[in-house]
């Protein structure tokens, strides 16, 4: 599969992993109203389903070291992530907090961590050596 699928695909299966994101967020902002709890939540969740996805059909690298491809997943991912709260909180103070603020916060965050996430899966985490 060449570049412009995997991306496609890559696309397609963090759409998914954004839906359980998305969910897990929203029940979790509203148990608690604490933006950055329900932020984290969503995300650890959506990222187990992420990583045994791409893994194992978008990037087609089951066959190495799951251990080394997690470890450099997670630093990938965990910076995606740090990026996203960044531009998460920042669009939270300008717009302010409201249910319908923290959801544009959240979108702001995951528009910033889409290509960050995917070229670091692709040309270091799921890299074939």
């Amino acid at each position: 599969m060449n570049n412009f699928w995997k991306f496609v695909v890559f696309c397609f299966v963090g759409f998914v992993a954004f839906c359980i994101d998305w969910a897990v967020f929203n029940f979790s902002y509203f148990l608690t109203n604490i933006f950055i709890i329900s932020v984290t939540l969503g995300w650890l969740i959506s990222m187990i389903f992420n990583f045994s996805i791409n893994r194992n059909f978008t990037f087609s690298a089951k066959g190495f070291c799951i251990k080394e491809q997690a470890i450099k997943w997670i630093i990938v991912y965990a910076g995606a992530f740090l990026a996203r709260i960044f531009v998460s909180w920042i669009a939270l103070g300008v717009l302010g907090e409201s249910t319908l603020n923290a959801n544009i916060a959240f979108f702001a965050g995951i528009i910033i961590s889409i290509p960050i996430s995917f070229l670091g899966s692709l040309f270091w985490a799921f890299k074939k050596n």
